[in-house]
């Protein structure tokens, strides 16, 4: 059966990597564009289709929900980001955004085969995860996760197509260096230390540049683009449906710890994170709700809290801060 699995989730990382290549062609072959587009989608639809079956598999020869280590986690955020893009294709019909899940979905399979043999193996769990909370808590915030990366990219094609280019560059920045610093984090010869120093330090450049380029592009006010403020619509509602389900799952979280531990709150790094992300997503929706700010603004605070909640999910993962929740950790 584990050997079932692995293969689907294999075709699921191949048929996203085709559509990713698919979509791609589709850009430079004008006259091709719609037939190589739908081909794509349909590809990206059995990536779906394929992750959603290896779910089960994986559930089926486990005999529990499969949410226990950092692989099964990412198969269900790879299964909530294509989800999450083919609904949006099927309410916004916009084929040119399948690029960006298709690459995104890729990026996040190759993550899932870098990880150590012991990952993909099908154990025990430990004590402190064997409670139906598991299943309450965890898929919430794993969909909102694969949402609101979803709207920091979008809002990121969103300051791009509406000329703001440099703001753009700046974002697409800070969030290499986050991807890089996760990566580096896998390395066993790579210190710890210098992986967080990179982080931290990268981190903190890319956002004063991303403030002196939003200060620069003050005076720009007409999207170039026919779309872009759909962009930034779907960013806008792609937030506004994960911060509930992310809201929901800090709540249930903070259940199953006084039911596992004791207390509700211990401010345990993933706990406190998990709060500044929810923070930051609040900021969001009250700016939104004030209508003070403009687009790109708000844009650039998407993309902030894409960072935040990158760190959340991964960074304690790869970068060694440790925790209650450091059972996570790739050693």
């Amino acid at each position: 059966m584990l050997t079932a699995e692995l293969t689907i989730s294999n075709a699921a990382g191949i048929s996203s990597i085709i559509a990713l290549w698919m979509f791609v062609i589709s850009s430079v072959f004008s006259r091709a564009r719609i037939v190589i587009s739908r081909l794509a989608l349909a590809t990206l639809t059995l990536s779906f289709l394929c992750v959603s079956a290896a779910i089960i598999v994986r559930a089926v020869d486990a005999a529990r929900f499969p949410i226990a280590n950092l692989y099964e986690s990412l198969l269900l955020f790879a299964w909530g980001i294509l989800a999450s893009y083919l609904v949006l294709n099927y309410v916004y019909k916009l084929p040119e955004l399948g690029w960006l899940a298709a690459l995104t979905v890729s990026s996040v399979f190759l993550c899932a085969s870098w990880l150590p043999a012991s990952q993909h193996e099908i154990s025990p769990l430990m004590p402190a995860l064997v409670s139906n909370w598991r299943t309450i808590h965890v898929p919430p915030l794993i969909v909102s996760y694969a949402l609101l990366l979803i709207a920091g990219l979008v809002a990121i094609v969103h300051l791009w197509t509406s000329q703001h280019r440099k703001t753009a560059l700046s974002c697409i920045l800070v969030v290499a260096i986050s991807l890089l610093s996760f990566g580096l984090g896998t390395l066993k010869n790579v210190p710890l230390s210098w992986v967080q120093v990179l982080f931290w330090g990268g981190t903190a450049v890319s956002l004063a540049l991303i403030g002196i380029a939003v200060h620069a592009e003050t005076s720009i006010v007409a999207p170039a683009h026919p779309a872009s403020e759909l962009y930034d619509q779907i960013s806008q509602r792609c937030i506004t449906v994960a911060f509930p389900l992310l809201t929901f799952g800090i709540i249930t979280g903070a259940l199953w710890a006084n039911h596992a531990w004791g207390a509700y709150w211990s401010w345990d790094p993933k706990e406190s994170m998990s709060l500044v992300t929810w923070l930051s997503y609040a900021t969001y929706l009250h700016l939104r709700a004030q209508k003070d700010y403009r687009d790109d603004v708000m844009s650039v605070v998407a993309v902030i809290g894409l960072i935040v909640t990158l760190l959340t999910y991964l960074g304690f993962n790869f970068l060694g801060f440790g925790g209650l929740h450091s059972y996570g950790q790739i050693t």
